[in-house]
């Protein structure tokens, strides 16, 4: 079976393209052949996951942040014409026309597609639901909306990737034709020793070391934690805070770190390639994962777990707290509950969560389901095409 995966991009954590690639990845020993292809900015991310030898569409960081920070009208212009775009470069492909399945990310960029592919598509929804659901003030919005909905439901078979997203995506009309959990590279995501990691990333073997890694967003709520590390680091002598990622809430965290007098112990990181994470998680003595948003499913939490890091979340994690339910949780805006489990962490009192279903999550099984699915989507074998 051939396969042609599409993976459109966006300025942010592009944990959904890393998704989709580890899916390409672990299909081929399955016996289907992969065509991927890969649209956005931060391409410096990807470095060590070319072994499938991509097809790229590269656009600035820049052209998204533009876009975003437009006026309303001027957007969705964007928005539409970077699709368009990314559309055109797809299906240009010669690899396009002959694919026994075609499977995307993200239900917009299915939606784009469903005039050009003959047969369903299949397509992994890696982020929140919200914007599917009608507005209940605007009948003639929530009209077209449920005709978008009514023609992805004809010729899409969506995947949802956690139970929580699953039930929102049946709430808004869209039920998924099969739950699949994001994996994890068990071989590359697993202990090591915290001496040698500290060394490979030049930071010092005594310090107390706090990790976030993620997306500077509102979302991720990562001024609790900056506001619980102020707590805690007069406690603890030589405590740091590792923030590795980036956002629109950069400049704003910087300020709130010197406004809480922390600057000095806080390191902010750009994105670091997605091969180079393992080192981060087995130097850290504590990850914190402290969004105020629920989450579709969280791979820092599943990444930390494998690495055998201690973690610390919030309830807006419901996919591992229901796997792992020895890691401690807290309310997204409880600092003194953060502080309690950061420093039980910081003084060696809480430990890694039992890692006992990680083995779940290897991309070997992972690309089974996603195979067996595929039966169900054959562009040539008249597989069913609705997600009901």
């Amino acid at each position: 079976m051939r396969s042609q995966t599409g993976v459109p991009g966006r300025a942010g954590v592009p944990g959904g393209q890393i998704g989709m690639i580890q899916i390409a990845r672990a299909l081929p020993p399955l016996g289907t052949e992969v065509s991927l292809f890969v649209g956005g900015p931060r391409m410096a991310y990807f470095a060590g996951l070319d072994d499938l030898d991509p097809r790229y569409l590269r656009w600035p960081t820049w052209l998204d942040t533009a876009i975003a920070s437009a006026p309303g009208g001027v957007r969705a212009l964007g928005r539409r014409l970077r699709r368009r775009r990314w559309l055109a470069a797809v299906t240009a492909l010669p690899e396009f026309a002959g694919a026994d399945v075609i499977h995307v990310q993200g239900l917009e960029d299915a939606e784009a597609l469903l005039d050009r592919v003959d047969g369903p598509i299949v397509v992994t929804h890696w982020g929140r639901v919200g914007r599917w659901l009608p507005t209940g003030t605007d009948a003639r919005a929530d009209e077209l909306l449920a005709e978008r909905i009514s023609r992805i439901r004809a010729g899409a078979r969506i995947v949802a990737i956690g139970q929580a997203q699953a039930q929102a995506l049946t709430d808004a009309g869209l039920p998924p034709s099969a739950v699949i959990p994001p994996g994890i590279d068990l071989e590359h995501f697993a202990p090591g020793d915290r001496a040698r990691a500290r060394g490979t990333l030049g930071l010092p073997s005594d310090a107390k070391i706090v990790l976030y890694v993620g997306r500077l967003a509102a979302d991720k709520n990562v001024e609790t934690v900056l506001s619980a590390f102020a707590g805690i680091s007069a406690k603890v002598g030589n405590s740091r805070l590792l923030v590795v990622g980036d956002g629109p809430f950069r400049q704003d965290l910087q300020r709130a770190a010197a406004r809480l007098g922390v600057e000095a112990s806080v390191s902010f990181l750009s994105f670091v390639p997605h091969q180079q994470l393992p080192a981060y998680y087995q130097a850290a003595d504590v990850t914190v994962v402290p969004s105020n948003l629920l989450e579709t499913f969280c791979m820092v939490a599943l990444e930390a777990i494998a690495c055998r890091c201690p973690l610390v979340v919030t309830d807006q994690v419901p996919e591992i707290l229901n796997d792992f339910p020895d890691v401690p949780s807290v309310s997204p805006y409880d600092v003194a509950g953060f502080q309690k489990h950061m420093l039980a962490a910081l003084r060696g009192e809480l430990g890694p969560a039992a890692d006992g279903r990680v083995s779940e999550y290897a991309w070997s099984g992972i690309a089974r389901q996603y195979a067996d699915l595929y039966q169900t989507a054959d562009r040539r074998g008249g597989g069913e095409t609705s997600s009901r």
